[in-house]
């Protein structure tokens, strides 16, 4: 389960029935709310195994990953999808 750092409250509904609060903080959450938390809400980002900032560029949600290619000077369309933008990293990186 991946572990997440949400810096705004929101309601998760867990199985379609149940609506619970995630909180403010690490949450270890499902894979279904870590998408909805960091890639649709934008109220938190995704954690490493050791409880950091996640640093692997394809591992990056797509507006981290946007970050980190304007970072290395890497052009890209603000358009562009996930799997796009992915493509754009160094395989040295």
């Amino acid at each position: 389960m991946p572990t997440i750092n949400v810096t705004k409250p929101f309601p998760f509904a867990v199985d379609g029935n149940e609506v619970i609060q995630i909180e403010v903080g690490e949450q270890e959450v499902s894979d279904r709310c870590a998408l909805v938390a960091v890639e649709h809400l934008g109220y938190a980002t995704l954690l490493d195994d050791e409880g950091g900032t996640e640093t692997d560029p394809l591992k990056m949600t797509a507006p981290k990953l946007k970050e980190w290619l304007a970072a290395k000077g890497i052009d890209f369309d603000p358009a562009a999808k996930k799997p796009e933008l992915q493509a754009l990293v160094p395989s040295n990186d």
